[in-house]
């Protein structure tokens, strides 16, 4: 059985920067606005695009380490 090479999916990392997102913009609508169900759905809005936006830090994150050297 040879190994085969498979390009990981980064889900997890992926996850991890929409989790962060949507708390920091759960925490700051909650303070602004002082009302729960306002929060909830900033969190949840800033959390999509926090997912969306993931892509660019999945995308450094699987580039091959010669490309992040300085010239």
């Amino acid at each position: 059985m040879s190994p085969t090479h498979t390009e990981p999916s980064y889900l997890t990392l992926r996850l991890l920067c929409a989790n962060a997102a949507g708390m920091v913009g759960f925490l700051l609508a909650y303070v602004v606005a002082r009302e729960l169900p306002v929060a909830i759905v900033a969190g949840l809005l800033i959390g999509a695009i926090g997912y969306v936006a993931s892509s660019v830090v999945v995308e450094y994150a699987s580039a091959d380490v010669t490309d992040r050297r300085p010239p």
